[in-house]
């Protein structure tokens, strides 16, 4: 076993969770309006799509996707309409009520499909997996779904941790939770995820 090379992927791991994006804002802003249980589990919805990119990069599925320029553009634009869906469902709805029970209900679909809809998370997977294969004698697909488990693992205590810490700030966000500029500004944060896979 090279421990180097899982120590240099569990660096890896580490800094590209906690790099600035979409997916870690959105989580500090459902912690800080919306508290820590609705934040975990919108953590554990984007964090649980690694574990699917495993997956796929075990079974080949992120090697057709790749290959097939069809299949890339169709996951893309999917995911795109869907989160311009929700964002001009966010801008539209003026039922605070039903909005908020159904956010609750939803935010673990939420970060699922986030990370899904985003198919150069498995092109990620696909290049990133191979180059930390860490051990001469264990399967090669054994070794990536250790690796694909680990980065779970750090994913979902990071984002679990930004979503207690952020959680203190929601007694701030109270007046601004109730004010029609909140579901604005959700609003814009499913359009920029909807940009952002576009243009990924």
């Amino acid at each position: 076993m090279q421990i180097d090379v899982l120590f240099a992927f569990l660096t890896s791991v580490f800094f590209l969770t906690l790099s600035p994006g979409p997916d870690i804002i959105y989580v500090f802003y459902k912690s800080s309006t919306s508290g820590f249980k609705e934040a975990a589990k919108l953590s554990i919805g984007l964090t649980s799509g690694l574990l699917i990119h495993t997956l796929f990069v075990v079974l080949g599925i992120s090697a057709l996707i790749k290959s097939n320029q069809d299949y890339f553009d169709f996951i893309k634009y999917f995911g795109f309409i869907y989160f311009t869906y929700l964002a001009l469902n966010q801008f539209l709805n003026k039922n605070k009520g039903d909005n908020k029970r159904n956010d609750g209900k939803n935010s673990f679909v939420t970060g699922l499909l986030m990370n899904l809809l985003n198919p150069k998370v498995s092109i990620f997977f696909m290049a990133f997996l191979p180059a930390f294969l860490f051990h001469n004698d264990l399967a090669v697909n054994l070794q990536f779904l250790i690796l694909g488990f680990i980065f779970w693992l750090i994913a979902t205590l990071i984002f679990l941790t930004i979503s207690y810490f952020s959680n203190f700030l929601k007694p701030k966000f109270e007046n601004f939770i109730k004010s029609k500029e909140s579901k604005f500004i959700q609003g814009i944060i499913f359009q920029l995820i909807a940009i952002y896979i576009l243009l990924s």
